[in-house]
């Protein structure tokens, strides 16, 4: 019994994470290189081509959709958070990025567009946010490298994106 019971204490006395101090480095390093890529690559694209990464992000997903998309469907599809997203939307469409179009089939729904200015913007904007990923991460890294992180991102994803609450499964 007595061995039963320090069995029973030394589990409760472990810590909640094994992982391993290299696991937890790898995180660190992954999780830290993404967010300060993501500030360089937001800094400088609003700086280059005018706009901010999140805007560069909706005009991504509007390009693929030739219709438009409903604008819960492009908040489900973004990358960033969807807090603010109205707004974000409101901005772009100052802009003259995009417009709302209530589409004939269902007046409910508000449909976002991408405009002729729109689709010159994410052409200018591709062009700067390529040059600067091949910059800041590509040219870092060799062809080996490249390979492994795709297939272990690849692993992390398919884990990830369904856990996004509100998000796109696939």
């Amino acid at each position: 019994m007595d061995k039963q019971l320090q069995r029973g204490l030394s589990q409760r006395e472990q810590p909640l994470s094994r992982l391993s101090p290299e696991r937890l480095r790898a995180w660190r390093l992954y999780f830290e290189s993404a967010l300060a890529l993501a500030d360089v690559l937001d800094a400088e694209l609003a700086r280059d081509a005018g706009i901010p990464l999140r805007w560069y992000d909706a005009l991504v997903h509007l390009e693929e959709s030739t219709d438009g998309l409903r604008m819960n469907e492009l908040a489900e599809r973004i990358l960033y958070s969807k807090s603010g997203f109205t707004r974000v939307v409101d901005r772009m469409e100052e802009a003259g990025l995009v417009r709302r179009v209530r589409p004939e089939s269902d007046r409910r729904s508000i449909l976002v567009v991408l405009t002729d200015q729109g689709r010159a913007m994410i052409d200018q904007g591709r062009h700067h946010h390529r040059h600067a990923i091949d910059q800041h991460f590509s040219s870092h890294l060799t062809d080996a490298d490249i390979k492994a992180l795709t297939r272990a991102l690849d692993k992390l994803s398919a884990h990830a994106r369904p856990l996004r609450p509100g998000r796109i499964r696939n």
